[in-house]
């Protein structure tokens, strides 16, 4: 028996707090989700994700650098076969992502980072030194026909009232996640996508 990551050890205590019926997805040959839910009468399911390492994380002079969703892309891309599983069995499936490198939880996960990985880096039109127009399209993993297996991309995190749980919601998804059902504390962000193919 493997021991549980901390993001599993989170995410189980996220959902024993809110009285959230989930069973791990036994481990088989095949790559699948980690977990199956059920909230209230929709089943959806999780993969977790968690990011544990950086180099670029307070180097040797306390500076950080790093690229605007860079962390979430690589989360997604790793994570395109578990979720498949989950949408070819017509059930809602979302990535989970875990930040176990920064102990305040911001470094590559803040919220510009789920939107600038999923839909695109944020570009602006200048006419006049006035932004005329701004859209989101280059280096985006979700789209139309592309990663539509992901029903929405979220942080699981610490909070001052235990673990948190935030979705992004993927506006390309087919099989969406039935916001509408989710309970208040589970936090979901829906996104205006102005998004154009870069």
């Amino acid at each position: 028996m493997t021991s549980s990551t901390a993001s599993e050890t989170l995410f189980e205590v996220f959902c024993d707090n809110h009285g959230i019926c989930w069973e791990k997805v036994p481990v088989g040959k095949n790559r699948t989700p980690d977990y199956m839910v059920s909230i209230g009468s929709q089943s959806i399911c999780f993969e977790l994700k968690q990011i544990d390492e950086d180099e670029d994380f307070q180097n040797a002079q306390g500076v950080c650098t790093r690229t605007v969703g860079d962390h979430i892309r690589r989360k997604i891309t790793d994570s395109r076969k578990q979720i498949q599983v989950g949408a070819k069995l017509g059930v809602p499936s979302v990535l989970l992502i875990y930040n176990n490198l920064d102990p305040l939880q911001l470094f590559g996960t803040e919220q510009h980072d789920f939107i600038a990985a999923m839909y695109g880096e944020l570009t602006v039109v200048l006419k006049d030194s006035r932004i005329v127009e701004s859209y989101q399209g280059r280096n985006s993993l979700l789209r139309e026909n592309h990663n539509s297996s992901f029903s929405a991309v979220g942080h699981l995190r610490h909070s001052a009232d235990g673990p948190g749980v935030r979705l992004y919601e993927n506006a390309f998804a087919r099989i969406p996640l039935p916001a509408a059902l989710l309970p208040f504390y589970i936090e979901y962000v829906h996104v205006e996508v102005n998004y154009r193919a870069a």
